[in-house]
């Protein structure tokens, strides 16, 4: 069979880059990895012009979405630029491309290629944080539990070699407990999980309780472990989606291994409601970031 060449042309390698944001300069739509069978997986780079500290902290983040939906384009990271972050927003595979554990490979792959291109954007290496919303928080989460030489963070990438650890990770309304999302779901959920045309059926590819010993691999609240990155867990007490409860549990699991994570119950909050974008949000996020990461962070 012919082979397929996976390399750009160098014409496309390295596009000039833009000004999305006033005084901060985007890379668009830069491959990170590419998975034979699939597309080329791509990422945009968002980086301050006249960052606060230098070598520059960066937020790794990834999109919400059902596991089945979204854009790299979205989330609530635009603060985090002028507080002196550079913001490095990734696709990865939905389920109806491939299914679990492939988007944590994704993620995994683009956290090693951002460690292994931190000197040449002038990114610090030590200081990357995991950010993620949903589907998003779930994955960034799985991967910094797992951890390097998992199997659930797998070796995408043409840098299997280089760690994918974070200094910290901001958990927006994420699924932790795949199992239990049903029994702590709200009387009002929009969707249970049992059942075989479900999110989480079409996540990994099969119906829940057909094995959940699989499913188990993936429960974030048996991944914990003392030597965990700090957590900040931010979750609506009125989820429709992904039931409070869900957050609660991870974050007892964390503090019960001696983990820090910090938790923020939002009053009234749904599954990404605008409550997750707000100023109050924003200044209790940084104030995480300050101490876990030892920085000065522009107000």
């Amino acid at each position: 069979m012919e082979m397929i060449s996976t390399v750009l042309r160098p014409e496309f390698a390295d596009l000039a880059p833009v000004e999305v944001f006033p005084g901060v300069t985007s890379h668009l739509d830069r491959p990170y990895a590419t998975v034979l069978g699939f597309r080329p997986l791509m990422l945009d780079l968002h980086i301050p012009r006249h960052p606060v500290t230098t070598p520059i902290p960066v937020v790794v983040y990834a999109h919400p979405g059902g596991f089945f939906a979204g854009i790299k384009q979205m989330g609530p990271w635009r603060y985090l630029l002028d507080a002196g972050f550079a913001v490095v927003s990734i696709q990865y595979r939905l389920s109806g491309e491939a299914v679990f554990p492939a988007a944590v490979h994704d993620v995994a792959a683009a956290v090693r290629w951002v460690r292994a291109n931190a000197d040449h954007y002038g990114f610090d290496a030590d200081r990357i944080v995991g950010f993620g919303s949903s589907a998003g928080a779930y994955l960034l989460s799985a991967m910094a539990l797992a951890g390097d030489g998992s199997d659930l963070v797998g070796d995408a990438g043409p840098h299997s070699q280089v760690s994918c650890r974070l200094a910290a990770v901001v958990e927006h309304y994420g699924p932790t407990d795949f199992l239990r999302h049903d029994q702590d779901a709200p009387a009002d959920i929009i969707e249970l999980m049992e059942g075989p045309d479900s999110t989480l059926a079409r996540f990994f590819g099969f119906e829940l309780s057909s094995r959940p010993d699989e499913v188990e691999r993936g429960n974030l609240c048996r991944l914990a472990h003392p030597g965990a990155p700090p957590f900040l867990i931010v979750h609506g007490d009125h989820d429709r989606r992904v039931g409070v409860e869900q957050a609660r549990r991870l974050h007892r699991a964390l503090t019960a291994v001696g983990a820090r994570a910090d938790m923020v119950e939002i009053v009234g909050g749904d599954h990404g409601s605008p409550h997750f974008d707000t100023p109050s949000l924003h200044e209790r996020t940084l104030g995480f970031l300050e101490s876990v990461l030892a920085l000065p962070l522009q107000r």
